[in-house]
């Protein structure tokens, strides 16, 4: 019977792997920057709250998962206002479409 190994290294040390996406690279070095894997589900309905969640939240997190189709005055302002906070706070944004499975 085969023992088998297990292998640990870092979340910094599996960013540097070249064989990864560049995506999961950049993900793997937040993780290991901040110091945590944490995801933020933003079911909010309007720009401001979607807004001033990122700003409340965005130091802590790694990544902000979205739902564009439930925020009821989505708009270019919702999509650059987002952008600027995870760009200042770095952190991925996920957007989840709550009804693009539904047929």
């Amino acid at each position: 019977m085969t023992t088998k190994q297990q292998h640990t290294s870092s979340f910094s040390s599996r960013a540097e792997n070249e064989a990864l996406p560049a995506l999961a690279s950049y993900l793997l070095s937040l993780i290991s920057i901040k110091q945590s894997n944490l995801c933020v589900s933003a079911d909010v309905h309007t720009t401001s709250a979607l807004l001033r969640l990122a700003e409340e939240v965005g130091d802590s997190i790694c990544v902000l998962k979205t739902h564009a189709d439930i925020i009821d005055d989505f708009s270019n302002r919702t999509i650059k206002g987002l952008q600027e906070i995870a760009t200042r706070k770095h952190f991925l944004i996920f957007e989840d479409r709550k009804f693009g499975d539904i047929g």
